[in-house]
Protein backbone atom coordinates (compact mmCIF):
# COMPACT_ATOMS: atom_id res chain seq x y z
CA UNK A 1 0.00 0.00 0.00
CA UNK A 2 1.70 3.75 -1.01
CA UNK A 3 1.70 6.24 1.69
CA UNK A 4 -0.64 8.86 0.82
CA UNK A 5 1.56 12.09 0.13
CA UNK A 6 0.90 15.66 0.29
CA UNK A 7 2.51 18.86 -0.83
CA UNK A 8 2.36 22.29 -0.60
CA UNK A 9 3.38 25.78 -0.48
CA UNK A 10 3.75 28.02 3.06
CA UNK A 11 4.16 31.81 3.53
CA UNK A 12 5.94 31.90 6.64
CA UNK A 13 7.09 34.83 8.59
CA UNK A 14 10.12 35.93 6.43
CA UNK A 15 7.88 35.00 3.01
CA UNK A 16 5.16 37.84 4.25
CA UNK A 17 8.16 40.41 5.23
CA UNK A 18 9.52 39.61 1.07
CA UNK A 19 6.07 40.08 -0.39
CA UNK A 20 5.28 43.49 1.42
CA UNK A 21 8.60 45.00 0.95
CA UNK A 22 7.95 44.14 -2.90
CA UNK A 23 4.35 45.23 -3.04
CA UNK A 24 5.95 48.49 -1.26
CA UNK A 25 8.99 49.07 -3.81
CA UNK A 26 6.32 48.42 -6.58
CA UNK A 27 3.99 51.16 -5.17
CA UNK A 28 7.20 53.30 -5.37
CA UNK A 29 8.19 52.63 -8.93
CA UNK A 30 4.10 53.29 -9.92
CA UNK A 31 4.14 56.47 -8.14
CA UNK A 32 7.65 57.83 -9.01
CA UNK A 33 8.23 55.93 -12.76
CA UNK A 34 12.12 55.12 -11.84
CA UNK A 35 13.85 53.17 -13.41
CA UNK A 36 16.01 51.37 -10.80
CA UNK A 37 12.96 50.87 -9.00
CA UNK A 38 11.68 48.74 -11.84
CA UNK A 39 14.74 47.12 -12.17
CA UNK A 40 14.55 46.04 -8.38
CA UNK A 41 10.96 45.34 -8.56
CA UNK A 42 11.80 42.81 -11.67
CA UNK A 43 14.82 41.75 -9.59
CA UNK A 44 12.63 40.75 -6.03
CA UNK A 45 9.42 39.33 -8.60
CA UNK A 46 12.01 36.84 -10.05
CA UNK A 47 13.33 35.84 -6.79
CA UNK A 48 10.66 35.16 -5.45
CA UNK A 49 9.29 32.99 -8.65
CA UNK A 50 12.73 31.22 -8.81
CA UNK A 51 12.20 30.76 -5.08
CA UNK A 52 8.66 28.67 -5.94
CA UNK A 53 9.98 26.48 -8.69
CA UNK A 54 12.64 25.62 -7.50
CA UNK A 55 12.17 24.23 -4.13
CA UNK A 56 9.09 22.88 -5.95
CA UNK A 57 11.35 20.91 -8.26
CA UNK A 58 13.91 20.14 -6.13
CA UNK A 59 11.49 18.48 -3.87
CA UNK A 60 9.46 16.31 -6.74
CA UNK A 61 12.08 13.21 -6.42
CA UNK A 62 12.10 13.11 -3.13
CA UNK A 63 11.52 9.66 -1.04
CA UNK A 64 11.50 8.88 2.55
CA UNK A 65 10.85 7.01 5.12
CA UNK A 66 10.49 6.57 9.16
CA UNK A 67 12.92 3.92 10.52
CA UNK A 68 11.72 3.45 14.60
CA UNK A 69 14.03 1.65 17.25
CA UNK A 70 12.37 -1.09 18.70
CA UNK A 71 11.66 0.73 21.67
CA UNK A 72 12.39 3.75 23.90
CA UNK A 73 13.12 4.42 27.81
CA UNK A 74 12.03 7.25 29.88
CA UNK A 75 14.79 8.91 30.67
CA UNK A 76 17.45 7.92 27.86
CA UNK A 77 17.29 8.99 24.33
CA UNK A 78 15.27 7.71 21.47
CA UNK A 79 16.65 8.67 17.96
CA UNK A 80 14.59 8.24 15.21
CA UNK A 81 16.03 7.55 11.86
CA UNK A 82 15.17 8.76 8.72
CA UNK A 83 15.81 7.44 4.86
CA UNK A 84 15.91 9.80 2.17
CA UNK A 85 16.10 9.18 -1.61
CA UNK A 86 16.60 11.66 -4.11
CA UNK A 87 15.33 10.00 -7.52
CA UNK A 88 16.24 13.39 -10.10
CA UNK A 89 19.15 12.91 -12.05
CA UNK A 90 20.28 16.14 -12.37
CA UNK A 91 19.02 18.19 -9.59
CA UNK A 92 20.02 17.98 -5.78
CA UNK A 93 18.48 18.98 -2.62
CA UNK A 94 19.51 21.39 0.34
CA UNK A 95 18.22 22.30 3.77
CA UNK A 96 15.42 20.06 4.29
CA UNK A 97 13.76 19.64 7.96
CA UNK A 98 12.22 16.55 9.15
CA UNK A 99 9.32 16.79 11.58
CA UNK A 100 6.96 14.67 13.10
CA UNK A 101 3.28 16.14 13.25
CA UNK A 102 0.24 14.71 15.46
CA UNK A 103 -2.52 12.21 14.25
CA UNK A 104 -5.61 14.11 13.21
CA UNK A 105 -7.83 14.63 16.01
CA UNK A 106 -4.83 12.66 19.38
CA UNK A 107 -2.06 14.27 20.63
CA UNK A 108 0.01 10.88 19.46
CA UNK A 109 3.89 11.09 20.36
CA UNK A 110 3.80 14.40 21.83
CA UNK A 111 2.30 13.64 24.84
CA UNK A 112 5.28 11.36 25.47
CA UNK A 113 7.97 12.67 23.66
CA UNK A 114 9.90 16.44 23.58
CA UNK A 115 9.55 17.51 19.85
CA UNK A 116 12.38 16.96 17.56
CA UNK A 117 13.53 17.92 14.00
CA UNK A 118 16.66 16.00 11.75
CA UNK A 119 17.84 18.16 9.10
CA UNK A 120 20.10 17.01 5.83
CA UNK A 121 22.20 19.76 4.25
CA UNK A 122 22.65 17.85 1.36
CA UNK A 123 21.73 15.12 -0.78
CA UNK A 124 23.22 14.82 -4.14
CA UNK A 125 21.40 13.27 -7.60
CA UNK A 126 20.56 9.90 -7.13
CA UNK A 127 21.96 9.92 -3.45
CA UNK A 128 20.26 8.30 -0.10
CA UNK A 129 21.16 9.20 3.30
CA UNK A 130 19.85 8.97 6.95
CA UNK A 131 18.74 11.36 8.88
CA UNK A 132 17.93 11.36 12.41
CA UNK A 133 16.07 13.30 15.21
CA UNK A 134 16.78 12.36 18.83
CA UNK A 135 13.58 12.90 20.96
CA UNK A 136 13.49 12.50 25.03
CA UNK A 137 10.66 10.44 26.09
CA UNK A 138 9.44 12.21 29.15
CA UNK A 139 6.32 9.48 30.20
CA UNK A 140 5.53 5.38 29.38
CA UNK A 141 3.38 4.43 26.98
CA UNK A 142 2.93 3.16 23.28
CA UNK A 143 3.87 5.60 20.70
CA UNK A 144 1.99 6.08 17.17
CA UNK A 145 3.71 8.17 14.62
CA UNK A 146 1.91 9.11 11.61
CA UNK A 147 2.42 11.47 9.35
CA UNK A 148 5.95 13.29 9.12
CA UNK A 149 6.87 16.01 7.49
CA UNK A 150 9.68 17.37 4.64
CA UNK A 151 10.34 21.17 4.18
CA UNK A 152 12.45 23.53 3.04
CA UNK A 153 13.02 27.54 2.53
CA UNK A 154 16.24 26.86 -0.38
CA UNK A 155 17.43 28.69 -2.21
CA UNK A 156 16.47 32.33 -0.87
CA UNK A 157 14.38 31.02 2.50
CA UNK A 158 11.15 33.41 1.01
CA UNK A 159 8.59 30.40 0.17
CA UNK A 160 8.49 27.07 2.37
CA UNK A 161 7.78 24.13 0.38
CA UNK A 162 6.63 21.21 2.32
CA UNK A 163 5.88 17.48 1.69
CA UNK A 164 3.42 15.34 3.99
CA UNK A 165 3.75 11.76 4.06
CA UNK A 166 1.12 9.40 6.21
CA UNK A 167 3.43 6.51 7.10
CA UNK A 168 1.83 4.98 10.64
CA UNK A 169 4.33 3.34 12.77
CA UNK A 170 4.57 2.77 16.63
CA UNK A 171 7.03 1.80 19.49
CA UNK A 172 6.61 1.67 23.18
CA UNK A 173 8.54 3.47 25.48
CA UNK A 174 9.52 1.40 28.62
CA UNK A 175 8.89 3.09 32.23
CA UNK A 176 11.27 5.35 34.03
CA UNK A 177 13.85 3.49 35.69
CA UNK A 178 15.66 3.77 39.37
CA UNK A 179 18.41 2.71 41.12
CA UNK A 180 17.60 0.51 43.49
CA UNK A 181 19.27 0.52 47.33
CA UNK A 182 21.57 -2.74 47.74
CA UNK A 183 19.29 -4.54 50.74
CA UNK A 184 15.57 -4.12 48.18
CA UNK A 185 16.90 -7.72 46.21
CA UNK A 186 18.53 -9.24 48.71
CA UNK A 187 15.75 -9.22 50.73
CA UNK A 188 13.96 -11.70 48.19
CA UNK A 189 17.63 -13.46 47.20
CA UNK A 190 16.51 -17.14 47.89
CA UNK A 191 17.66 -19.09 50.93
CA UNK A 192 18.21 -22.48 50.73
CA UNK A 193 15.82 -24.28 48.36
CA UNK A 194 13.71 -20.99 47.70
CA UNK A 195 13.90 -19.72 44.13
CA UNK A 196 15.63 -23.08 42.91
CA UNK A 197 15.17 -25.92 41.24
CA UNK A 198 16.90 -29.08 40.03
CA UNK A 199 18.27 -27.85 35.97
CA UNK A 200 17.10 -30.60 33.41
CA UNK A 201 20.30 -29.65 31.70
CA UNK A 202 23.64 -30.96 32.34
CA UNK A 203 26.23 -28.13 33.22
CA UNK A 204 29.08 -27.32 35.37
CA UNK A 205 27.38 -27.67 38.95
CA UNK A 206 28.17 -30.13 41.56
CA UNK A 207 24.94 -32.15 41.75
CA UNK A 208 25.15 -35.65 39.37
CA UNK A 209 23.36 -35.55 36.08
CA UNK A 210 24.62 -38.70 34.60
CA UNK A 211 27.02 -40.65 32.45
CA UNK A 212 28.07 -40.58 28.70
CA UNK A 213 30.91 -41.82 26.23
CA UNK A 214 34.22 -39.92 26.18
CA UNK A 215 34.51 -37.04 23.96
CA UNK A 216 37.61 -35.60 22.65
CA UNK A 217 38.03 -32.29 24.29
CA UNK A 218 36.83 -33.48 27.93
CA UNK A 219 38.74 -32.91 30.67
CA UNK A 220 40.18 -36.17 32.61
CA UNK A 221 39.35 -34.49 35.84
CA UNK A 222 35.60 -35.37 34.08
CA UNK A 223 36.28 -39.37 33.63
CA UNK A 224 35.13 -41.85 35.80
CA UNK A 225 37.85 -44.51 36.01
CA UNK A 226 35.80 -47.22 37.96
CA UNK A 227 32.98 -47.46 35.70
CA UNK A 228 35.53 -47.01 32.48
CA UNK A 229 37.21 -50.16 33.87
CA UNK A 230 33.90 -52.07 33.64
CA UNK A 231 33.05 -50.99 30.54
CA UNK A 232 36.66 -51.07 28.88
CA UNK A 233 35.71 -47.26 27.58
CA UNK A 234 36.70 -43.96 28.71
CA UNK A 235 33.22 -42.99 30.53
CA UNK A 236 32.69 -38.89 31.72
CA UNK A 237 30.89 -37.90 34.75
CA UNK A 238 28.05 -35.28 34.12
CA UNK A 239 26.66 -32.75 36.72
CA UNK A 240 23.88 -30.81 36.68
CA UNK A 241 23.79 -27.04 35.40
CA UNK A 242 23.25 -24.39 38.20
CA UNK A 243 20.33 -22.26 38.30
CA UNK A 244 19.48 -19.11 38.82
CA UNK A 245 17.17 -17.54 41.78
CA UNK A 246 14.05 -16.59 40.25
CA UNK A 247 11.72 -14.04 41.08
CA UNK A 248 8.11 -13.03 40.55
CA UNK A 249 6.59 -9.63 40.46
CA UNK A 250 2.61 -8.30 40.82
CA UNK A 251 2.22 -5.09 40.33
CA UNK A 252 -1.48 -4.70 42.41
CA UNK A 253 -3.54 -2.15 39.71
CA UNK A 254 -7.26 -3.49 41.37
CA UNK A 255 -8.02 -0.71 42.85
CA UNK A 256 -8.35 2.19 40.40
CA UNK A 257 -8.75 5.89 41.55
CA UNK A 258 -5.57 6.38 44.05
CA UNK A 259 -4.48 7.96 41.91
CA UNK A 260 -2.46 8.19 38.32
CA UNK A 261 0.80 9.52 39.82
CA UNK A 262 1.02 6.76 42.58
CA UNK A 263 0.54 3.87 39.67
CA UNK A 264 2.85 5.42 37.65
CA UNK A 265 5.37 5.12 40.13
CA UNK A 266 4.38 1.54 40.74
CA UNK A 267 5.24 0.35 37.55
CA UNK A 268 8.54 2.29 37.25
CA UNK A 269 9.57 0.42 40.60
CA UNK A 270 8.22 -3.14 39.35
CA UNK A 271 10.58 -2.25 35.73
CA UNK A 272 13.10 -0.72 38.29
CA UNK A 273 13.53 -4.26 40.05
CA UNK A 274 12.93 -6.52 36.84
CA UNK A 275 16.19 -4.20 35.63
CA UNK A 276 18.11 -4.75 39.15
CA UNK A 277 17.08 -8.73 39.12
CA UNK A 278 18.03 -8.78 35.28
CA UNK A 279 21.58 -7.46 35.80
CA UNK A 280 22.27 -9.85 38.98
CA UNK A 281 21.19 -12.97 36.52
CA UNK A 282 17.59 -14.03 38.06
CA UNK A 283 14.59 -15.60 36.47
CA UNK A 284 11.66 -12.95 36.07
CA UNK A 285 7.93 -13.54 36.03
CA UNK A 286 5.08 -10.82 35.86
CA UNK A 287 1.51 -10.22 37.10
CA UNK A 288 -0.58 -7.40 36.45
CA UNK A 289 -4.21 -8.28 38.27
CA UNK A 290 -6.47 -6.03 37.68
CA UNK A 291 -5.56 -5.79 33.87
CA UNK A 292 -6.15 -8.07 30.90
CA UNK A 293 -2.42 -8.58 30.45
CA UNK A 294 -1.71 -12.52 30.94
CA UNK A 295 0.91 -13.16 33.60
CA UNK A 296 4.32 -14.08 32.25
CA UNK A 297 6.40 -17.41 34.02
CA UNK A 298 9.81 -16.67 34.95
CA UNK A 299 11.88 -17.08 32.42
CA UNK A 300 15.50 -15.98 31.58
CA UNK A 301 16.63 -14.26 27.69
CA UNK A 302 16.96 -10.73 26.49
CA UNK A 303 14.14 -11.78 24.56
CA UNK A 304 11.75 -12.48 27.70
CA UNK A 305 12.92 -9.14 29.75
CA UNK A 306 12.06 -7.57 26.38
CA UNK A 307 7.75 -9.23 27.35
CA UNK A 308 8.13 -8.29 30.58
CA UNK A 309 8.96 -4.55 29.98
CA UNK A 310 6.99 -4.19 27.15
CA UNK A 311 3.84 -5.47 29.25
CA UNK A 312 4.59 -2.81 31.72
CA UNK A 313 4.90 0.16 29.13
CA UNK A 314 1.50 -1.03 27.47
CA UNK A 315 -0.44 -0.91 30.62
CA UNK A 316 -3.45 1.54 29.92
CA UNK A 317 -4.47 2.86 33.35
CA UNK A 318 -8.01 4.54 31.53
CA UNK A 319 -9.21 0.83 30.70
CA UNK A 320 -11.55 -0.66 33.28
CA UNK A 321 -9.88 -2.80 36.35
CA UNK A 322 -11.21 -6.46 36.07
CA UNK A 323 -12.26 -7.32 39.40
CA UNK A 324 -9.61 -9.27 41.45
CA UNK A 325 -10.04 -13.29 40.19
CA UNK A 326 -7.84 -15.65 40.15
CA UNK A 327 -4.66 -14.38 41.17
CA UNK A 328 -1.37 -15.82 40.47
CA UNK A 329 -0.65 -17.04 44.22
CA UNK A 330 -0.34 -20.86 43.54
CA UNK A 331 1.83 -21.36 40.65
CA UNK A 332 4.07 -24.41 41.27
CA UNK A 333 7.31 -22.73 40.45
CA UNK A 334 9.02 -21.80 43.13
CA UNK A 335 10.18 -18.65 42.95
CA UNK A 336 10.27 -15.29 45.05
CA UNK A 337 7.01 -13.28 44.60
CA UNK A 338 7.44 -9.42 45.77
CA UNK A 339 4.04 -7.12 45.60
CA UNK A 340 4.01 -3.62 44.21
CA UNK A 341 1.17 -1.80 45.44
CA UNK A 342 0.77 1.97 44.55
CA UNK A 343 -0.96 2.83 47.69
CA UNK A 344 -2.15 1.17 50.47
CA UNK A 345 -0.73 -2.60 50.64
CA UNK A 346 -3.26 -5.95 50.67
CA UNK A 347 -1.84 -8.76 51.90
CA UNK A 348 -4.53 -10.91 50.26
CA UNK A 349 -2.10 -10.58 46.69
CA UNK A 350 0.76 -12.82 46.56
CA UNK A 351 1.80 -15.68 48.82
CA UNK A 352 1.82 -15.46 52.88
CA UNK A 353 6.09 -14.92 51.92
CA UNK A 354 5.91 -12.63 49.47
CA UNK A 355 7.56 -9.04 50.29
CA UNK A 356 4.67 -6.17 49.94
CA UNK A 357 6.11 -2.63 48.71
CA UNK A 358 4.08 0.68 48.41
CA UNK A 359 4.93 3.63 45.87
CA UNK A 360 4.63 5.59 48.91
CA UNK A 361 8.02 3.74 49.80
CA UNK A 362 9.50 4.70 46.67
CA UNK A 363 11.96 7.30 48.57
CA UNK A 364 13.26 4.86 50.99
CA UNK A 365 13.28 2.14 47.75
CA UNK A 366 15.57 3.83 45.14
CA UNK A 367 18.65 6.08 45.06
CA UNK A 368 18.30 8.05 41.96
CA UNK A 369 16.23 7.80 38.19
CA UNK A 370 18.78 6.50 35.89
CA UNK A 371 19.64 8.83 33.03
CA UNK A 372 17.30 12.07 32.55
CA UNK A 373 15.01 12.58 35.31
CA UNK A 374 11.53 14.09 33.39
CA UNK A 375 10.74 15.56 36.59
CA UNK A 376 13.84 17.62 37.67
CA UNK A 377 14.74 18.34 33.73
CA UNK A 378 18.46 17.26 34.09
CA UNK A 379 20.58 14.36 33.71
CA UNK A 380 21.07 12.35 36.96
CA UNK A 381 24.99 11.43 37.74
Amino acid sequence: MRASVTRRYHLHAPGFVYAALTLLVGFAAMNRQNNLLFWTLGVMLSALIISGLLSGVMMQRLRIRRLVAGHGLVGEPLAVRYWVTNRSRFLPAFGLHIEELPAAGQAGWSRLMKPARAWVMHLGPRETVHGEAVFWPTHRGEVRFDRLRVWTTFPFGIIKKSITISQPQHTLIYPLLYELRRDVLRSVEPQGVAGSRMSRHPGPGDDYYGMREFRPGDSMRHISWKRSACLDQLVCLERTRATPPRLHVIVNLTTPRVGRELEELAISLAASLVHAADLKGFEIGLSLPGTDVPALLTRRSHWHRGRVMSALAAVDLDQTRQTRGALPTTYGERAAQIVIHPDRVDPAIGRDDALHLSARQMRHLVVQPIGWDPTAGEVAA
